[in-house]
């Protein structure tokens, strides 16, 4: 084997793992995250979903590490949670209050990316599911659209769009 055509197979080989590797680098691309936008897929939703502000806490959850030889997908997995805020209302007289309310949030994985639930003792704004004969569900995937960081005037926007329809924003930061 001459020097010229080891080179050639070592060029062959960086390019075409170079490829697989932006290919990987690049696979998860999500759309910016917007409270808004979100609101309006809920609203519009066959299914009921509950829209609750406040603290959610969990057991600790352990994400699996990634396996590059294995790429079967994972499985979503399901974590009891415990609530305590409120469910939004037009009017803020009209708020549920909630203490200690039981939320199953499940957290997926697409590819190496994988959820989690959100940090105990934050404040959220989650949109979850209603469901018959369980706790609703907070679905958080690893390109969350469910669940927002909770400010103010966040939840003032909420108010004033529940019962009509509201323009996304760019950037509702």
């Amino acid at each position: 084997m001459t020097f010229r055509s080891v080179f050639a197979r070592i060029i062959g080989a960086l390019i075409l793992s170079s490829a697989g590797l932006s290919q990987n680098a690049y696979a998860l691309s999500c759309m910016q995250p917007d409270l808004i936008r979100t609101l309006e897929e809920a609203k519009s939703s066959e299914k009921l979903y509950y829209i609750l502000v406040g603290k959610f806490t969990s057991e600790p959850h352990q994400a699996e590490p990634y396996n590059h030889y294995n790429h079967r997908p994972k499985p979503p997995k399901v974590i009891r949670s415990w609530f305590e805020g409120y469910s939004v209302a037009q009017d803020p007289r009209y708020d549920s209050h909630l203490a200690r309310f039981p939320v199953d949030i499940q957290t997926s994985c697409a590819g190496p990316w994988c959820s989690s639930p959100p940090a105990n003792g934050h404040e959220f704004i989650a949109f979850v599911q209603a469901r018959e004969n369980q706790p609703p569900l907070l679905n958080v995937s690893p390109c969350p659209t469910w669940v927002f960081p909770a400010k103010d005037k966040q939840v003032q926007k909420i108010r004033q769009c529940l019962d009509k329809s509201c323009t996304p924003q760019q950037n509702p930061y």
